[in-house]
């Protein structure tokens, strides 16, 4: 019998929505959860480590829906718009990589990457061989158009250094989709309005026409590729729902018609309100010009006005922060606590948000997102009781371990390698007496 990790004792939140269990017990065998039970019931055996966790919570691993990995991980002020024109793609890919070991520990084993290319496949493919240690990443490829959203990130006199080549016209706009699934994305990403960050452009500016919108949309699905859509208007927000897109980032301007085709379609809204908050009490800080806070400040109250009517409705909501040059890495939970106290979502609500509906949002409900038998074995051991205070998940200091696949990962190490889980107890020394996670669990820090 193959050595397997009992975890025992804890409250356990299992990302369903359901209310909390007690003194409950999960078998990690490998990478994958074994069995989920009451601690007095689960059969542990003696090639087993069990480990007494009463007075934590365990809940799956979070999700960020909407990060940007190749953003500057390093410690040194950068001019958030130009840290991209200045780098190298080589050493770009290195602050994604190290951008994702963050993300990991701080409790977030998966994340989507929404706006990439190749470099973010790179560190999925390294993330997922565990070269290098970090969250799961979901790869994005972004396709644009000349002066749309992505491509105002780009100064004009520094066109070779545009990170996303614009695609201009339908048969241009599948081709470059065919191009990121030969590539290896699991998902393509679209604009179809203007943005904030972006510089010379209006947040009211068309992004594509709908024959653009649908090829790429079309083309998408046909190689099995989900489509999240950034759009603030009503007329971007529109044209990405009529098209199918599976799920709306930011969602500035819905009104009831369009919250009424987002339920009918079962679109997923991302709301990023991490990202517009911190512009707005940080940007000027962080070196963002007059336009970009300008164009935050006013869409701000829009947007949460938005989303309180998407929720009221219905709305599969599911968390996002759009971790950037911007907003560093590191505090993906504050989200959690903007869904809860801006949007009026439960705390069990912004779990669900945070673990099964963003893993089913993107396509990984099978694998993760829940605690459950046969699902990876990626959780989160925290002190306290994210139920009762979400600002657990905000403390590093109150995480006390992560696991991404059964790795067991310390998130207040220096680096984020394996250790959370040092000391090793055996739970009997007769191989032929099997015996309950509670009737030997020795009390262990993790």
């Amino acid at each position: 019998m193959t050595e397997r990790t009992v975890l025992a004792g804890m409250t356990l939140v299992d990302g369903t929505g359901g209310a909390a269990r007690t003194d409950m017990a999960v078998v990690i065998d490998g990478a994958v959860i074994a069995e989920v039970g009451a601690t007095d019931t689960v059969a542990t055996h003696p090639s087993d480590t069990v480990y007494d966790l009463r007075g934590t919570t365990l809940l799956p691993g979070l999700i960020d829906c909407h990060v940007h990995l190749r953003s500057n991980a390093g410690t040194r002020p950068q001019d958030v718009r130009l840290w991209n024109m200045l780098t190298s793609t080589e050493e770009q890919t290195l602050h994604a990589a190290a951008n994702a070991r963050e993300a990991l520990r701080s409790g977030f084993t998966t994340v989507r990457d929404t706006a990439g290319s190749l470099p973010e496949v790179a560190v999925k493919h390294v993330m997922d061989e565990h070269v290098l240690d970090g969250a799961r990443v979901v790869a994005s490829g972004l396709v644009g158009m000349t002066a749309g959203h992505g491509d105002m990130f780009c100064p004009a006199t520094l066109d070779e250094k545009r990170m996303w080549p614009p695609a201009d016209g339908a048969d241009e706009c599948r081709k470059r989709v065919r191009e990121y699934a030969r590539m290896g994305v699991d998902l393509i990403k679209i604009c179809t309005s203007g943005g904030t960050l972006s510089v010379g452009d209006k947040t009211g500016w068309r992004n594509y026409t709908d024959a653009e919108i649908d090829a790429i949309v079309d083309e998408a699905h046909a190689l099995d590729l989900r489509v999240a859509a950034h759009a603030h208007t009503r007329a971007g927000i529109t044209a990405a729902l009529v098209a199918g897109v599976d799920t709306l980032e930011h969602g500035s301007d819905l009104d009831e018609d369009l919250v009424e085709l987002m339920l009918g379609q079962g679109t997923f809204l991302c709301p990023t309100l991490s990202i517009s908050e911190f512009m707005t009490e940080h940007g000027a800080e962080r070196g963002l010009v007059a336009e970009q806070l300008d164009k935050a400040e006013l869409l701000r109250e829009r947007r949460l006005a938005s989303v309180r009517r998407a929720h009221r409705a219905g709305v599969r909501i599911i968390a996002g922060s759009d971790s950037s040059n911007t907003m560093r890495f590191g505090n993906h939970a504050r989200e959690l606590q903007l869904l809860h106290e801006q949007i009026g979502m439960t705390p069990a609500e912004v779990l669900v948000a945070a673990t099964s509906a963003a893993a089913e949002a993107l396509g990984l409900g099978a694998r993760t997102g829940t605690v459950a038998p046969g699902k990876w074995a990626d959780l989160l051991l925290v002190d306290g009781d994210p139920l009762a205070d979400l600002s657990v998940l905000a403390d590093r200091r109150r995480l006390r371990a992560v696991f991404r696949e059964g790795r067991a990962f310390d998130p207040n190490a220096a680096e984020a390698v394996p250790g959370a889980l040092a000391s090793r107890h055996r739970t009997s020394s007769d191989p032929d007496r099997p015996t309950t996670a509670r009737a030997s669990a020795p009390a262990v820090a993790i």
